[in-house]
C-alpha cells in the first residue's frame, strides 16, 4: 500500500500567512472543528518553520524527565499529585512567543448595545414588556467584542507548560487532563504529526492525574495534527471526553470521512494523504507543548514553612 511521510515542518506545502513578518489570524470560530462537541479549534500554521526550528533547539537545551517510552519537560515545574503548581516563577523566556501568540487569538462576540436617541437619552434593547407602538424607538447596533481564549482564566494566560516527546510507534493511553486546570488546552506540534483519538467518558471519574486510564465509550473522533499546528480544546470536549494517541508507527485510514479537522489541513497535507491512501508514516520524533493554566498556585516557601523568595 502507498503511503507518504509528513514528519517533518519542511516537506509540506503550506498557505503563506505571514504578512510583513507578523502571523495574522481570522476570529478562532473560523478554525472550529464543526464535527466535534463543544469546542475545539485547530489552525494549521500556527508557527512558522523558523520558529520551529528555533523552540526545538532551545527545549533540547532543557534537562528532560524520561519515561519508560518517552520524555517530558514540564515548566516551570511539575504539579504535585493534587494538582498543585508549587512555584510562582514565570515560564523560560524561550516560551514566551508561543504564549505571546497564544494570547493574540480571539473570539469575536456579536453583540447588541444600545443607541443614544437624538435628546441624549439612552434607548435600551427592545423588550417583549414594551408595547409594540413603542418598540421603535428602543433601538441597538450590534457591535464586536474580543475575547481571548484565558480572558477568563484565573491568571488570565498560560502559567504551566508540558513539553512531550514521543518518538515513532509511542502513544499514550485515554485519559482526561482533571480538574487541576482551566477547561482550555492549547497544544502546539513541532517535528512530526500525529493522531489524537478523542472518545467520550462513560462514566465521570474526576483525575487530576493526566496519566490516569477512565472507563470510555466506543466512539470516537480522530484529529489529525500537522507539524507547526496549534489545537484548542475547550468545554465539554474538556471535561467530558478523553483523549489519547495509539502507539503506531503508520496511521491508516485517513480520510474525509474519518478524520474531524480535514478541512482545516493544509492542502498540501490533504493531498500528501490522499496522494498515500490514506496512510502517513511516523518517521521524525514529534514534540507537543501543551499549554494550560493551573488553577492553584502556591509559593513553596509558604507551604513548607519557609521564606518566600
Amino acid at each position: 500500500m502507498a503511503n507518504t511521510n509528513l514528519d517533518t515542518d519542511t516537506n509540506i506545502e503550506r498557505e503563506d500567512i505571514n504578512n510583513g513578518g507578523e502571523m495574522k489570524f481570522q476570529p478562532l470560530e473560523e478554525y472550529r472543528i464543526k464535527e466535534l462537541p463543544e469546542a475545539a479549534y485547530y489552525i494549521p500554521n500556527f508557527l512558522t518553520p523558523a520558529e520551529s526550528a528555533t523552540l526545538l533547539a532551545a527545549i533540547a537545551k532543557q534537562p528532560w524527565t524520561t519515561l519508560t517510552h518517552r520524555r517530558l519537560q514540564p515548566h516551570p515545574a511539575p504539579l504535585t499529585p493534587a494538582g498543585h503548581l508549587l512555584t510562582t516563577k514565570a515560564l523560560p523566556p524561550f516560551l514566551k512567543p508561543v504564549i505571546d501568540r497564544l494570547l493574540e487569538l480571539s473570539f469575536a462576540d456579536t453583540v447588541d448595545e444600545p443607541t443614544t436617541a437624538g435628546d441624549g437619552h439612552t434607548n435600551h434593547p427592545i423588550s417583549a414588556t414594551i408595547p409594540l407602538n413603542d418598540q421603535h424607538t428602543n433601538l441597538t447596533t450590534k457591535s464586536t467584542k474580543w475575547r481571548g481564549i484565558f480572558t477568563s482564566s484565573p491568571h488570565g494566560a498560560p502559567n504551566h507548560v508540558l513539553i512531550n516527546e514521543y518518538p515513532p510507534g509511542t502513544g499514550i493511553s485515554p485519559h482526561e487532563d482533571g480538574g487541576a486546570y482551566y477547561p482550555v488546552v492549547c497544544t502546539v506540534s513541532l517535528g512530526s504529526h500525529t493522531v489524537l483519538e478523542i472518545t467520550p467518558k462513560t462514566s465521570h471519574t474526576s483525575s487530576t492525574n493526566e496519566h490516569s486510564n477512565v472507563e470510555e465509550s466506543t466512539g470516537g473522533y480522530r484529529i489529525f495534527q500537522e507539524p507547526l499546528s496549534l489545537l484548542i480544546t475547550t468545554g465539554s470536549l474538556y471535561t467530558s471526553h478523553l483523549h489519547g494517541i495509539a502507539p503506531v508507527k503508520v496511521d491508516e485510514n485517513l480520510t474525509a470521512a474519518t478524520v474531524v479537522n480535514w478541512p482545516l489541513l493544509a492542502e498540501g497535507t490533504r493531498r500528501e494523504i490522499e496522494g498515500g491512501g490514506g496512510v502517513v508514516q511516523r518517521r521524525e520524533v514529534r514534540v507537543s507543548l501543551t499549554c494550560r493554566d493551573v488553577l492553584k498556585v502556591r509559593d513553596a516557601g509558604w507551604v513548607f514553612g519557609g521564606k518566600r523568595r
